[in-house]
């Protein structure tokens, strides 16, 4: 189906074994943990509103009550994001691993097969379905990453936007948290006036959303280029 990080690395839909499988255990749970850290963010960022609704209300035990919820949502938020670098990092281990005991597994097959995409008829090919964002948003680093180093040049983006979301969160964190004392207009003020920070976490998942979408189209494509590959040199033999 194409799903952004339950398909993220193109998996074969005529081959299967030991590793494959493994590995699509952990895209899924990859998808699960980012499904979770979305959640939790949005559900953090709303309870942070709430506490600047009841501290513009004077109610102070609410806005406690809201701060320290949405300060525990962007806590669990964080484990989440923390989770999904650990398995883009086994992800990466495996392939290497498989790269040097398996060769002929089409995982590593099709790794010579990205250099016969034309890129840019893809992403036309994509921008006519309205499957891609306009303008080339996230398109062209995706690109580049894949060209210079294949299934593992893409993850190691996956893995850097993901480090870079993490640091703005924790960032974040901090800010809100050294907030906690201070008079209750003036702590409404200051976190209504955090929105680029909010802003820029929102735009940091969609960044590596995005991305995930772009790797899966890709990297499938360049299964569907090698498996006809491999059928036309049966069918010669």
């Amino acid at each position: 189906m194409g799903l952004p990080m339950r398909c993220y690395l193109g998996f074969s839909t005529t081959y299967t074994n030991e590793l494959s499988e493994r590995l699509e255990r952990q895209a899924a749970e990859l998808d699960q943990r980012f499904r979770k850290a979305q959640a939790e963010l949005l559900n953090g960022m709303s309870s942070l509103h709430n506490s600047v609704d009841s501290a513009l209300c004077r109610d102070g035990a609410r806005m406690v009550s809201s701060l320290n919820r949405g300060l525990a949502e962007l806590g669990d938020c964080k484990v989440n994001l923390s989770g999904m670098v650990d398995n883009l990092t086994s992800v990466q281990a495996d392939l290497a691993t498989c790269r040097d005991v398996d060769p002929n597994d089409p995982l590593n097959l099709r790794e010579r097969f990205f250099s016969l995409i034309d890129w840019d008829q893809l992403y036309g090919d994509l921008e006519t379905n309205r499957a891609a964002l306009p303008r080339r948003v996230f398109w062209d680093e995706a690109v580049s990453a894949i060209q210079a180093g294949g299934t593992q040049g893409a993850l190691r983006l996956l893995e850097f936007q993901l480090k870079d979301l993490q640091a703005t969160l924790f960032s974040y964190i901090d800010e809100v948290e050294a907030m906690r004392n201070l008079p209750m207009e003036e702590l409404a003020r200051s976190l209504h006036e955090t929105t680029l920070g909010v802003s820029a976490l929102v735009m940091g998942l969609v960044q590596f959303l995005v991305s995930c979408a772009y790797v899966s189209i890709t990297c499938g494509r360049a299964m569907h280029l090698c498996e006809q590959h491999l059928a036309l040199a049966v069918a010669v033999a």
